[in-house]
């Protein structure tokens, strides 16, 4: 059990991590306190999930600048066409500068990020709860998305990720029963799609599957004659 403890968690999961950070009753609190456990090197990795967990938020940060901008000018542009304006032409009243004194406002990044601000602030308790009660992520970040603009979309995709408890070695074990010695060229996308497709159809059709020696031999090997 320690060898397999080893070569599952010998290294950090950076996604798993994330993901717990992005719980709002953990945030770092439960890194900081598993990985002295989990490893002997914990500083370091509890340095690198942070490390990680900003390097994805200034992804997410510069691509909302983006939709930004571009929301930003297309709508300048839609008032002006519906009004009939050109180039030259201004409103006439404060309502324009008021309007493009927001957009930059709305582009200005604050002193302290998000994330920063998401991290220093306790964990999340509800009241009369103090186990590991039934709790909706996502329907809190829901909740605070108008707060936590760019991190709440952060963690939307971060928490939408379906965790499986199916081990490893099944995983394995299933690509081989595909990639048989007359499928050995096929493609990785098409192997995905072959387990896919055959996991919705047992699904949908109710079939469960069965060991090969549940079968007949003149089923596995049709052109064998068994007599």
């Amino acid at each position: 059990m320690k060898e397999k403890f080893d070569k599952y968690w010998g290294e950090c999961h950076l996604v798993m991590a994330i993901a717990s950070v992005l719980d709002p009753r953990f945030r770092m609190k439960l890194v900081e306190f598993c990985f002295p456990t989990l490893y002997q090197n914990s500083d370091e990795n509890i340095k690198e999930v942070k490390n990680a967990l900003y390097e994805m938020y200034s992804e997410y940060l510069e691509t909302h600048d983006t939709l930004v901008r571009e929301s930003t000018t297309h709508a300048s542009e839609h008032e002006r066409n519906v009004l009939g304006l050109n180039e030259g032409t201004s409103l006439g009243s404060g309502w324009e500068a008021f309007g493009e004194f927001i957009k930059t406002v709305d582009l200005e990044r604050p002193e302290k990020s998000e994330l920063s601000m998401y991290l220093e602030e306790d964990v999340y308790r509800e009241k009369g709860q103090t186990g590991m009660e039934s709790f909706d992520a996502l329907e809190w970040w829901n909740v605070h998305k108008l707060k936590y603009r760019v991190l709440s979309l952060m963690a939307r995709d971060v928490l939408a990720i379906s965790i499986s408890t199916v081990a490893s070695e099944a995983t394995f074990s299933a690509g081989g029963r595909v990639i048989d010695p007359y499928r050995a060229s096929l493609g990785s996308d098409t192997v995905q799609m072959l387990i896919c497709v055959g996991y919705w159809i047992r699904q949908v059709h109710g079939v469960k599957k069965k060991l090969k020696e549940e079968f007949p031999i003149e089923v596995l090997l049709p052109e064998v004659n068994t007599k």
